[in-house]
């Protein structure tokens, strides 16, 4: 099977509801045929709580499968952010060093200069 985990989820849940659905149906049709409610019981009891409980688990996963998919999307959003970051403080940390290799010959010459000046009173 592939596809994604959450898309095989969802697509579970589906199949849940489905069943669910089907055993629903077939519950009230069996009801339907019978006139008195004794007879009627079981069909209401199997049918509806099991088509009822297989709906419930179906939405579940349907919602699961929606929740894992929103995680995921985070996860990637924030590596994206997380190395986007990182880039911009590497190129930052990049800047910042030529910057002082360019101010080192200018703060060397008012250094000189300032001795030159010391030396000449």
């Amino acid at each position: 099977m592939s596809g994604s985990p959450t898309a095989r989820l969802r697509l579970l849940g589906i199949l849940f509801w489905l069943a669910g659905g089907a055993v629903l149906t077939l519950g009230w049709m069996g009801m339907a045929e019978l006139a008195y409610v004794d007879g009627q019981m079981p069909f209401l009891v199997s049918g509806g709580a099991a088509g009822l409980a297989l709906v419930l688990i179906g939405s579940t996963l349907v919602v699961m499968s929606a929740l894992f998919d929103a995680a995921e999307r985070t996860a990637q959003r924030t590596a994206e952010l997380l190395k986007q970051a990182a880039d911009e403080a590497v190129e930052a940390a990049a800047a910042a060093e030529r910057a002082a290799k360019a101010e080192a010959p200018a703060e060397l010459a008012k250094t000189e200069e300032k001795a030159a000046a010391a030396k000449a009173d």
